[in-house]
């Protein structure tokens, strides 16, 4: 469940408020790229959380949960 809130915020920081765009120090990955940005949302999400040897399973989930909901959302 974490992975998805997390792709969903990573979709919005980058695409709705369109973060780095406020300052040039803001362009550069992660902040700039959805995908990037939602692994590690993840990484703090589930920081306490999970066992660390799921940890790059959940990225990586959340990571193509970002790129679906690109895909879905850019076809509205």
């Amino acid at each position: 469940m974490n992975e998805l809130l997390a792709a969903c915020l990573a979709w919005v920081v980058v695409n709705v408020l369109e973060v780095h765009r406020w300052h040039r120090w803001f362009n550069r990955k992660p902040i700039a790229c959805d995908v990037c940005l939602s692994g590690w949302f993840t990484l703090i999400l589930n920081f306490s959380v999970v066992e660390w040897l799921q940890m790059p399973f959940r990225m990586a989930a959340a990571m193509i949960l970002t790129i679906v909901i690109g895909k879905i959302l850019s076809k509205l």
